[in-house]
C-alpha cells in the first residue's frame, strides 16, 4: 500500500514525539533515583531534652548527621544497647515514610498516593527506651541533614552503617548494637549481613527491603510506562542483593516484616529472602511477619501495637 508524503511525514513525528517522550520519562526516573528529596522528621518535645544531634564523617570524607537519643539506665548513664533506624530513600532518620507522590512530573499512567502525614519511629523509640534501649537516627547521604553524594549501588550507605556501628561502640561503650532497617535501609541491612561480624551489628529487623529490580513499583506505576522505568531500576545496585545471599547466606538474626498490599516492593521479596536466609538446623534465626493489608512500609501503621512487640522482643531475643 502507498503512504501518502502528508501521511508519512505525521508517522514520523508520533515517532519521534514517542521517542521524544520516552528519553523525557527514562530521564526523569534516572534524577529521581539519583537525587533524593530531602524531608526532616520533627522530634517530639519528650524526646527534646535529651536528644543530640551528632555527626560522623564518612570514608569519603562526606559529613553525615544522626540523632542520639540516649535511655538512661539505673546508674543514670546510657544502656549499653541500642538501636539504629536507617530510614529508606526519600526519608529521614526517625521517618519510614514521607508519603511523597513519586515521579512528580510523570504522566498519567502514575497513580497518586494519598496525600497524609508522615509516619514516623516514635511508637517504637518510646517503647524501646522503656524497654532499656538507646536509639540512633541516621540520616542517610543526601538525605535529611547529611551530606555527600547520593550513591545508588548502596556500597557508601553500607559503608556509612558500619561506621555508625563502631562509632556507637567507640564512643558510647555500646555492648550490642541493632538495625532497624526499612525499604532500602532494609537492603543496607542485608548488605551489612553480608560483611564480616554483620558490619558491626548484632541483630536486625528489616522492614521490606528491595533485593531484586524485578516487581518494584509494579503495583504503583502501570504499563506502559511502567516498562519505561525498568531499565532504570535494573541499573541499581539492591539487584545484586539476592544472588550474594543465596551464595552467602549471612548468619544474621533477622526478623523481615513486609505488608502483604505493599506496591512498591512486592512482599514476595521478603518471602524469597526468607527462603534464602532460613536455615532448618537454627530456625530462630530468622522470622518473616506479613502484615494483612498493610501497604509499603505501613505495617506500623495498621498493625501498631503488634509491629512495636515483634521488633523490640527480636531485639530483646538477640541483644
Amino acid at each position: 500500500m502507498q503512504v501518502s508524503p502528508v501521511t508519512r511525514r505525521l508517522l514520523q513525528r508520533t515517532l519521534m514525539l514517542q521517542a521524544a517522550g520516552t528519553a523525557l520519562a527514562l530521564g526523569g526516573v534516572a534524577w529521581y533515583f539519583t537525587h533524593p528529596q530531602r524531608v526532616a522528621a520533627l522530634l517530639p518535645e519528650r524526646f527534646q531534652p535529651v536528644a543530640q544531634s551528632v555527626t560522623l564523617t564518612a570514608s569519603d570524607g562526606a559529613l553525615l548527621h544522626a540523632t542520639w537519643i540516649p535511655g538512661e539506665g539505673a546508674d543514670g548513664k546510657p544502656f549499653a544497647r541500642t538501636i539504629v533506624h536507617h530510614h529508606g530513600f526519600n526519608s529521614c532518620g526517625g521517618m519510614l515514610l514521607a508519603r511523597k507522590a513519586i515521579f512528580a512530573r510523570a504522566p498519567a499512567p502514575v497513580r497518586w498516593p494519598e496525600q497524609r502525614e508522615a509516619l514516623c519511629a516514635w511508637p517504637v523509640v518510646d517503647e524501646g527506651l522503656r524497654r532499656g534501649y538507646n536509639f540512633l537516627l541516621v540520616d542517610a547521604r543526601a538525605h535529611g541533614k547529611s551530606g555527600g553524594a547520593w550513591d545508588s549501588t548502596g556500597e557508601l550507605a553500607i559503608s556509612d552503617a558500619s561506621r555508625w556501628a563502631s562509632w556507637l561502640r567507640d564512643q558510647h561503650t555500646q555492648l550490642w548494637v541493632g538495625l532497624w532497617g526499612n525499604s532500602f535501609g532494609a537492603a543496607v541491612g542485608l548488605g551489612l549481613a553480608l560483611r564480616g561480624s554483620g558490619g558491626g551489628y548484632d541483630a536486625m529487623v528489616l522492614d521490606s527491603p528491595v533485593v531484586m529490580a524485578e516487581g518494584v513499583y509494579s503495583g504503583v506505576v502501570r504499563p506502559p510506562f511502567y516498562g519505561v522505568i525498568q531499565p532504570v531500576i535494573q541499573r541499581l545496585g539492591a539487584k545484586q542483593l539476592y544472588p550474594m545471599l543465596r551464595a552467602q547466606r549471612p548468619w544474621m538474626p533477622i526478623l523481615l516484616i513486609h505488608g502483604e498490599d505493599d506496591g512498591h516492593v512486592p512482599a514476595w521479596q521478603s518471602e524469597r529472602v526468607y527462603e534464602v536466609l532460613r536455615d532448618p538446623a537454627h530456625p530462630e534465626r530468622t522470622q518473616l511477619w506479613l502484615a494483612p493489608g498493610a501497604a509499603h512500609l505501613e505495617a506500623l501503621e495498621l498493625e501498631q501495637e503488634e509491629y512495636v512487640r515483634r521488633t523490640l522482643d527480636w531485639f530483646d531475643q538477640w541483644l
